[in-house]
């Protein structure tokens, strides 16, 4: 139901040599395999689930989740013990790999290395959301992050027998490889980028998965919550590839980052932790920071989703309740908002049976 990125010590990887070199192949699989699959799952008529917007349904979700007593009490735990119990029933050591980090004494090394302590954060950033009061800034939903990940990667698949990992690595290779698609067709001539930024990278799995679809480039990881980067830069510090990548504590709508400097914006599983005026903010800084080519790519829930739109009522109102701004994000057109700020060849595929991922261009 929430969070994006990670590493898991508990998980053994494959090489980062033969990561690199299979990629391709392995994405592409992927997608032949799912394509037929995700096709038959969007449902073309219907834009929306009525447990989002302005639908009775979806008025009568916020009415009880806005009741103090219900959401503090009731919704809340039980989101928290719903999502940790079937993670730990897969096999995902929720609990441990928790327990383990808070304890980590680096871990606030990297933070005071890592925070910026004059920023100011978005008032939207600072509302509770994903069963945590204070939101990404904690140790503790920093430290539970890279468990929710994985947890959220074997609900894509809830039929097929595999890992953790393997679900994670379906999920990220049906993402790299649509932006590699994209890239070849629209920038034929310069199709490996130099410079990626991930934004809202959270503990880093997006970044590392996207910086070794693309080996060549410097990749950015960026992040609102130092207690997040500070797990990604940890965790990194085990990789044999991290000095392709850094960490950096900023704000999607003002990296700071020069006009035309960078080649591809990332977002896995950002936008629907954000309002509509903040989205807008995101893609114009992104269009900003694009030089002319660049590609701009998001990952995230499909309201046309047959599974997203057909979630049992105890699972879309624990989500709801858990992801305070999903009215506005089930509702935007996130297209027709890319052609608005200026990005050409924007289009939308669907990845795998829940998800979407959009893609545009900078006009050259």
């Amino acid at each position: 139901i929430f969070i994006k990125s990670v590493m898991m010590s508990s998980f053994s990887l494959p090489t980062t040599t033969t990561r690199t070199r299979n990629r391709k192949m392995d994405g592409m699989k992927a997608r032949s395999n799912n394509n037929t699959t995700n096709n038959n799952q969007i449902v073309e008529d219907k834009l929306k689930p009525d447990w989002a917007g302005d639908d009775i349904l979806s008025k009568a979700v916020d009415a009880a989740i806005s009741n103090k007593f219900l959401y503090e009490v009731i919704m809340k735990p039980m989101a928290r013990k719903t999502l940790i119990d079937t993670a730990e029933k897969n096999g995902i050591k929720w609990r441990e790999v928790a327990e383990e980090l808070q304890k980590d004494e680096r871990l606030q090394a990297k933070f005071n290395e890592i925070e910026i302590s004059s920023m100011e954060y978005p008032e939207y950033y600072l509302k509770p959301f994903h069963a945590y009061t204070e939101g990404n800034l904690c140790w503790l939903a920093a430290c539970e992050a890279e468990s929710a990940t994985y947890s959220m990667a074997l609900r894509v698949y809830p039929k097929e027998r595999i890992t953790a990992m393997e679900a994670q690595q379906r999920l990220r290779d049906s993402y790299t490889t649509t932006l590699r698609d994209h890239r070849e067709k629209y920038n034929a001539t310069n199709v490996e980028p130099e410079v990626i930024v991930d934004i809202g990278c959270s503990v880093g799995m997006s970044t590392r998965y996207i910086s070794r679809q693309f080996p060549s480039a410097k990749t950015i990881g960026m992040d609102l919550s130092p207690h997040m980067l500070a797990v990604a830069s940890l965790r990194d510090e085990q990789e044999t590839d991290s000095s392709q990548r850094v960490w950096v504590h900023g704000k999607g709508e003002d990296t700071k980052m020069a006009d035309n400097s960078v080649d591809v914006v990332s977002l896995a599983f950002v936008i629907h932790e954000c309002p509509e005026t903040a989205t807008d903010a995101l893609m114009k800084e992104a269009f900003r920071i694009l030089r002319p080519g660049g590609t701009f790519i998001m990952t995230d829930n499909n309201p046309q989703s047959a599974v997203i739109q057909k979630l049992p009522p105890a699972l879309f109102t624990l989500m709801k309740s858990t992801e305070p701004h999903s009215n506005e994000y089930y509702t935007i057109n996130v297209v027709n908002m890319l052609k608005a700020n200026g990005f050409e060849h924007a289009h939308q595929e669907q990845t795998d049976p829940r998800h979407r991922t959009v893609l545009a261009s900078k006009p050259l």
